[in-house]
């Protein structure tokens, strides 16, 4: 039998791992560190990596993967505080509407960066997409595994040292691992965390029919090579203090456009995507129990913005929100029937969270400790593009 986090919202039955205790759980005590960390000490050590990574690098200094969340904008503001030249790597997931795109675009110019945008064969990604859907209830697993490959494959290939992410997921969720343990990216991590135990061999099996060829980037590069060109990839929320929503309200004055769902009060994490707050929010309370929401508002008890008892009655109206994921099965080339039968076999247990209007408006009550983060935001009026022409 499951059990319950007395502090968050979170149960043992977290797919990354949870353990509880008396006084909270496992992800609730790690974050406490945050408020005893040194974080002058952490910046020191940061800063040490990247004396050493400048030493290396001839041209690039980091890869930077991002999709033009605010989170990025947040990454890349600190990789040039710091005085370091990256190249920004970024996945079409075929996903983005046209803020998606925007953001992007924005981040690229508004840093003055180079980037790299690397275009799956769409054939290839469908079919991916469909058999991870039809094997897993999961239709993010084919862009994640080409997010966490792809940038490690540039970076082998273009001999640069170093590759730095954002937050660390399963310590800032669970406190999988300590910020004093200053994890780095892994194989192992990738598949246990980004991937929730599969990989791309385990996606296709005797599923989707598509050559080895096309999956190179979709496979993590063989890990001697990187150890031998001696290419590693940091955490920065292991260096900074890291409070994603108050850090992704700041990014509004880059131009990052916040975008309005109604599946989360958080209008930051995500904006741009298609299915993110859709078809795929239905497919995660179909396979873990709970809403994206419950992720949100337990990291926002952690900040002491909210309550436990407030963030509990959020989550149950947030839950009752309905999601139309018609245009998922659009964009999949589904046919009507196709649809309706998906509808009836597969989604039985969350029918009653599907609706068939493009947008359901739903007023939700914020409690004051989130209201002043929240910005002005936008809504798309176009979804589902396959490629972005500039901002």
């Amino acid at each position: 039998m499951h059990k319950f986090c007395n502090q968050c919202l979170y149960t043992t039955e977290h797919p990354f791992g949870l353990s509880v205790y008396q006084s909270g759980c496992s992800g609730c005590s790690t974050h406490q560190e945050k408020n005893v960390i040194n974080w002058d000490e952490k910046h020191q050590v940061l800063q040490t990596i990247v004396k050493q990574v400048k030493k290396k690098s001839k041209n690039y200094d980091c890869v930077v993967p991002v999709t033009g969340d605010a989170e990025d904008y947040f990454v890349l503001s600190k990789i040039l505080a710091l005085g370091l030249s990256p190249l920004v790597v970024s996945v079409n997931d075929y996903f983005k509407n046209d803020i998606g795109w925007h953001n992007l675009h924005q981040l690229i110019t508004n840093f003055d960066v180079d980037s790299l945008v690397f275009n799956p064969d769409i054939r290839v990604y469908k079919d991916l997409v469909r058999t991870s859907l039809r094997k897993f209830d999961h239709i993010l697993l084919p862009s994640l595994s080409l997010h966490t490959s792809f940038p490690v494959h540039v970076a082998y290939e273009r001999k640069i040292p170093l590759i730095i992410w954002g937050q660390h997921q399963a310590i800032e969720q669970v406190g999988k691992f300590s910020h004093h343990d200053n994890v780095e990216m892994s194989k192992w991590s990738r598949k246990e965390h980004d991937l929730f135990e599969t990989d791309i061999d385990t996606l296709i099996g005797n599923g989707a029919q598509v050559s080895t060829r096309d999956l190179n980037y979709y496979k993590y590069p063989n890990i001697e090579q990187l150890s031998r060109r001696g290419i590693r990839g940091i955490y920065l929320s292991n260096y900074f203090r890291w409070d994603p929503l108050m850090q992704n309200q700041q990014m509004v004055a880059h131009g990052f456009r916040p975008e309005t769902n109604q599946s989360s009060f958080d209008i930051y994490e995500r904006a741009g995507s298609s299915v993110y707050y859709q078809f795929h929010d239905l497919l995660k309370f179909k396979r873990v129990g709970y809403r994206k929401i419950r992720d949100h508002l337990v990291r926002e008890i952690r900040h002491e913005r909210i309550t436990r008892e407030q963030a509990s009655a959020l989550e149950q109206e947030y839950n009752q929100v309905k999601v139309n994921i018609r245009g998922f099965f659009d964009w999949l080339d589904v046919s009507q029937s196709g649809y309706e039968w998906f509808k009836l076999h597969r989604l039985s247990s969350v029918k009653s969270l599907i609706c068939e209007s493009t947008f359901e408006q739903k007023t939700i009550t914020l409690p004051e400790g989130l209201t002043p983060l929240i910005e002005k935001t936008y809504r798309a009026s176009n979804e589902f593009i396959y490629f972005g022409k500039g901002i």
